[in-house]
């Protein structure tokens, strides 16, 4: 979920992740099934709960 912050398309996710686009699409429907995130445009996502990026930022560990 970190990995998505910012909007970033699949394919920096993956290179971010160090792992295929397509690995990285499996946990991408996962997350979508769980609804965590709803598919933005084309190969981007969202997430679905207001201010889970404001959460993802105040949570990360800058170290």
């Amino acid at each position: 979920m970190i990995a998505v912050l910012g909007n970033k398309r699949l394919k920096e996710v993956a290179q971010q992740l160090d792992v295929t686009p397509s690995y990285a699409s499996q946990y991408r429907r996962r997350a979508i099934a769980r609804h965590l995130v709803r598919p933005g445009s084309y190969g981007h996502v969202q997430y679905i709960l207001p201010f889970f990026n404001e959460f993802i930022r105040a949570t990360q560990d800058t170290e």
